[in-house]
């Protein structure tokens, strides 16, 4: 007669092998997340712009704007300057960028420089920039520079639909159905 534990042994091994592949592949897939902070991976810091300065009304030609990209530590600065009917345009800034456990402040910011340095658009936020609204905004920019302040309040996006996006901009854009609420600042 066999005794119960020997009827077992073949459960009991095939429960321990299975035991053993579970927690081989759990901690393979745990290994992947713990070092996937080293790999990079693209962040869109800048959509293209196109723009156009004014100054009461008549296109501003020679004018340098500055677009200054901020993500964490690091700074991206490029300038360009107006044609002779106010035009302006900057490519999009895409970088490469570690996995991070913490939030990253990310902020995007044009200026004029004339006499002074004149803000005409700056918004922030944490991690990325990259949202249907805001790309749609920077597509076609007109900006007056003897404007006042706006404050924009920007459509969620869907794909992040808990996230606030606010601006402030001395412009008009194109596109301007992105725009929830815009008030004059104070």
């Amino acid at each position: 007669m066999q005794s119960v534990s020997a009827r077992h042994k073949p459960w009991l091994l095939m429960t321990a092998a299975l035991a053993f592949l579970g927690f081989f592949v759990f901690s393979q897939q745990v290994k992947a997340d713990m070092f996937s902070w080293f790999k990079k991976k693209e962040l869109q810091l800048s959509p293209a712009i196109q723009g156009k300065i004014l100054l009461n009304g008549q296109p501003a030609s020679g004018m340098t704007v500055l677009r200054d990209l901020k993500h964490g530590d690091d700074s991206y600065s490029e300038q360009r300057v107006t044609d002779s009917s106010g035009h302006f345009a900057f490519p999009a800034k895409i970088i490469k960028v570690r996995e991070s456990m913490f939030d990253t402040a990310v902020k995007h910011n044009i200026y004029v420089k004339q006499d002074e340095i004149i803000n005409i658009f700056s918004i922030s936020n944490l991690n990325t920039l990259d949202f249907n609204s805001f790309n749609a905004l920077l597509k076609e920019m007109t900006c007056e520079l003897s404007n006042p302040d706006f404050g924009l309040d920007l459509e969620p996006d869907p794909l992040n639909p808990g996230i606030y996006l606010g601006a402030i901009s001395k412009c008009s854009f194109a596109d301007e159905s992105v725009i929830k609420n815009k008030e004059i600042m104070k």
